[in-house]
């Protein structure tokens, strides 16, 4: 037994290799082999590179419209889950109102209304016919309001009518298909 000196070859222990340990390159990953550890100044700027990404103006145009579509799902989902709404969304959505046609008319007003220099009494007729389509749809929309309320009363006894009036009328005066959230029942369906 030597105090100082080597072991004997037949009493050297076997060499067990050094344990692996993975260096963490650029990007995360190890680095391939023959390739120094990034210095912290390379790999930094390599995180930036991922964090902030330079794009085109059409690419970041598309990456804002992209973000504020599912921002606005969100905030409008979280909305419209109010059973009050839902319940007003299905019962307009289940009737027929002439308020879907106010716009479309409007159009067709407007357009008679620039008649009106070959056709002096057009202009007359039409603002007429405007202002009485417009008396049909308050109508419309108060009988709505009327119904709504008595709905409201049996189904949902202790919900609050704020604000449905005007989210009534703003809905059964779009044109149903343009309707967002999409209707869920067709006309004369049970709601």
């Amino acid at each position: 037994m030597a105090l100082f000196g080597r072991k004997p070859a037949s009493e050297e222990e076997p060499e067990t290799p050094p344990p692996l340990v993975q260096e963490v390159g650029l990007g995360g990953q190890t680095p391939k082999k023959g390739r120094p550890t990034p210095s912290r100044k390379e790999a930094e700027d390599a995180r930036r590179q991922r964090v902030t990404r330079t794009m085109t103006k059409k690419e970041a145009r598309a990456e804002s419209s992209r973000q504020n579509r599912i921002e606005r799902a969100k905030s409008m989902s979280a909305r419209e889950a109010v059973p009050e709404k839902a319940l007003m969304r299905d019962y307009v959505d289940s009737r027929f109102s002439i308020g879907e046609f106010l716009l479309p008319a409007l159009v067709v007003i407007l357009a008679l209304t620039f008649l009106s220099t070959t056709i002096p009494k057009i202009a007359l007729i039409s603002t007429v016919v405007m202002y009485a389509f417009i008396l049909l749809v308050l109508l419309d929309c108060f009988l709505m309001w009327r119904g709504f309320k008595k709905v409201l009363a049996e189904r949902l006894p202790k919900a609050s009518t704020k604000g449905l009036l005007m989210y009534g009328m703003n809905r059964s005066i779009q044109i149903r298909r343009f309707r967002m959230p999409a209707p869920r029942l067709k006309r004369g369906e049970e709601y």
